[in-house]
């Protein structure tokens, strides 16, 4: 029962990363690209890459699949994601109180001129504050996991069902 939650965490996981990805890298692609932005980027790549990881390892190269390192990746992600959500909801906050002119000389105050921009960053702020819950979700199961003994944890002795770090565990 804990793989299929966990199985399911990971799908949204990948699919929150997929939607932040795309908000973020739309906004780089203009010619000022806030570091925030930048470094949401690389979240959301570094996101995909070891969902691939957590996802393949423990069922097709357990010899690669250690306990703690797939949770200190996650928890590192999820660090990650925590100050990813926060540094662009500060650059959001920051957009609303610049003044931008346009080609007319008319001001803007805020995002009435970006527009799409400071929505998107604002959807990416919010995706990311969800992909972090998430993760502290997939950390905290993982971390149960790992302390009740599944391969690899601090007891030999663990509860019948398979391991969430893949494999059997051992009795």
């Amino acid at each position: 029962m804990l793989e299929i939650i966990i199985i399911a965490l990971r799908a949204v996981q990948a699919l929150f990363a997929i939607i932040v990805l795309g908000l973020t890298a739309h906004v780089a692609s203009y010619t000022l690209t806030p570091s925030q932005d930048s470094f949401m980027v690389f979240v959301s790549v570094w996101t995909l890459l070891i969902l691939i990881y957590l996802a393949l390892a423990p069922r097709f190269f357990s010899a690669v699949a250690h306990p703690m390192a797939m949770l200190g990746l996650d928890a590192l992600t999820m660090l990650f994601w925590f100050a990813g959500f926060i540094a662009i909801a500060v650059l959001h906050h920051q957009l609303e109180g610049v003044y931008f002119d346009d080609v007319y000389g008319d001001l803007y105050k805020g995002c009435g001129l970006a527009g799409g921009l400071c929505g998107e960053i604002e959807a990416a702020a919010v995706f990311g504050a969800f992909e972090w819950a998430l993760f502290v979700a997939t950390t905290v199961l993982l971390a149960l996991e790992f302390m009740r003994g599944g391969r690899g944890g601090r007891s030999s002795k663990t509860a019948a069902g398979p391991s969430t770090f893949g494999g059997n565990p051992t009795v």
